[in-house]
């Protein structure tokens, strides 16, 4: 039982990651003037659907979420260490370019590629 509840915790813990991280987006396309469209869920988890702003402002957005997690981690290590590490690994994975991820976005942005939103 105990095994079950040390795998099933950080998982439960990557629900208020994710809000978190999703709220970071939303707070920097807020302060960027950037307008959001859309916020939902699909079974890779939550994602935010943006208008097209300024290239700076599309960089701001997409670093906004993982930074959000990394401050997160950094912030609670000592209070709540299972909540820092799942918010360190919630930045990795979605600083990683994978199809869809705020890593492909940002590396479409820094190579000058288009980037949906």
């Amino acid at each position: 039982m105990a095994f079950l509840f040390s795998v099933l915790y950080p998982m439960l813990l990557g629900i208020p990651a994710m809000l978190l991280h999703e709220s970071g987006h939303i707070m920097a396309a807020w302060v960027c003037g950037v307008k959001v469209k859309k916020v939902g869920l699909s079974r890779t988890g939550l994602y935010t659907v943006r208008e097209a702003g300024p290239r700076w402002a599309n960089i701001c957005v997409s670093l906004a979420g993982p930074l959000f997690n990394l401050y997160l981690a950094v912030a609670l290590q000592h209070i709540a260490p299972t909540f820092s590490w799942v918010n360190y690994v919630a930045c990795m994975f979605n600083l990683l370019p994978i199809r869809n991820s705020d890593g492909s976005r940002l590396l479409a942005l820094i190579t000058h590629e288009e980037a949906t939103a």
